[in-house]
């Protein structure tokens, strides 16, 4: 096995710096997401075309992880970073402007690749400068901060379409891409491990340390935890503006409103992981995350058959939360199971995740949308496999032991 040289753990960089990097491309996500519908009018095409902005966008953003993971591990996080920041703003100029429904989902393709750079270096930084649970405590912080992101881009979004109509949702991007580019300029420092003779990996050692990665039930358990646990949410972005906005006659803004209330949980559950960590396990901490994300699916498919926005919001709210609980502690435990290749084990992680809330997103769009049933059963099934993946890793534990 090779020893591997760290940074000097004085050049940690801000916790509020990587949260911001972190939540660039989940605000790029879903900051239009209640202008659908306007899009779709504007552009004279139907609402599963526009759809395509968010379900495309995510397809991208999964992919594009398996290789920008490995990048960073090979090059450094500093590069990928900026490549990354350059190319989220150029793209969300060329949103701002395009003429065509075409031009713009080639725009948000662009989005998502410099948005996945922001994403998944800062995990691998956090795995870079800390360990154990040190490490689970910091990556909640980042989370909860790149959780701000889902939590104001609808009412940033909302607000910007009222005032100035859905460009100026783009135009906002590129400005806040620059400001955040600017701020990483000066701030962020390299972090990435030194290997002690000083060579950089090639690039076929790194595609065989994804079979390493794989080869772990470890690995396995915290990925598939990951991945069930919180893709989700993805499945209502895809579901919600239809339902609530066409179907329920709520206004895009207070659509805007519910969904801050609902992804105003994640970073409590991010604040309430990371103190939680304090008194039992990362993986202990998991399980309770699970356990919560069951009851609150089951709820969910239980009032399904009402038609009052109670029995949407209610059941989501418990299910946010959870999110928040199995988020940090799921990606901690994925990228510390071999720390000098971090960008790649939280890249796959994250591939999977958004992968699977790809996956979610075109399902539910393609289903009938005048109910919200199909999409509980979808989060039923989601929480049983988180539960799954926890007890692989203790399962794995415990024979390693």
């Amino acid at each position: 096995m090779l020893s591997v040289i760290f940074h000097n753990k004085n050049i940690r960089p801000s916790t509020i710096l990587l949260g911001s990097l972190a939540a660039s491309g989940p605000l790029a996500l879903s900051i239009h997401v209640q202008s659908i519908p306007t899009i779709s009018h504007d552009f004279n095409t139907s609402y599963a075309v526009a759809q395509l902005t968010v379900s495309i966008f995510l397809i991208v953003f999964a992919t594009s992880q398996l290789f920008i993971g490995p990048l960073s591990d090979k090059i450094g996080r500093r590069p990928v970073i900026f490549s990354g920041l350059i190319l989220l703003g150029i793209a969300s100029l060329g949103a701002t402007f395009a003429p065509s429904i075409e031009l713009l989902i080639i725009a948000r393709i662009l989005q998502a690749l410099g948005g996945c750079a922001t994403l998944v270096v800062p995990r691998a930084i956090v795995q870079d400068v800390y360990e154990g649970n040190e490490a689970a405590r910091m990556m909640a912080l980042v989370a909860m901060i790149q959780s701000i992101a889902p939590l104001t881009a609808p009412i940033i979004g909302g607000v910007l379409d009222a005032i100035f109509g859905w460009r100026s949702i783009f135009a906002f991007l590129t400005l806040f891409t620059c400001l955040l580019g600017l701020w990483t300029l000066v701030v962020l420092k390299e972090t990435r491990p030194l290997e002690n003779d000083g060579n950089t990996a090639s690039w076929s050692d790194i595609f065989v340390r994804y079979g390493r990665l794989l080869s772990s039930r470890i690995y396995v358990g915290y990925t598939l935890a990951f991945a069930a646990g919180t893709s989700g949410f993805f499945g209502f972005l895809a579901v919600g503006p239809s339902l609530i906005i066409e179907n329920m006659g709520l206004a895009p803004i207070l659509f805007s409103i519910l969904l801050m209330l609902i992804t105003l949980q994640f970073p409590a559950g991010n604040y309430v992981a990371s103190k939680m960590i304090s008194f039992i396990s990362i993986n202990h901490t998991l399980l309770w995350g699970a356990i919560l994300g069951i009851g609150a699916s089951i709820m969910f498919l239980i009032l399904s058959p009402l038609t009052s926005l109670w029995a949407i919001l209610f059941p989501m709210i418990l299910y946010a939360f959870s999110n928040g609980i199995i988020f940090p502690n799921a990606m901690a435990g994925a990228a510390s199971v071999d720390r000098r290749i971090a960008g790649t084990a939280a890249s796959f992680a994250g591939f999977c995740q958004l992968g699977t809330g790809a996956i979610v997103a075109l399902l539910i769009s393609t289903l009938p949308t005048n109910t919200i049933k199909p999409y509980a059963i979808t989060l039923v099934v989601l929480s049983i496999a988180t539960l799954i993946g926890i007890l692989i890793v203790f399962y794995s534990i415990k024979k390693k032991n």
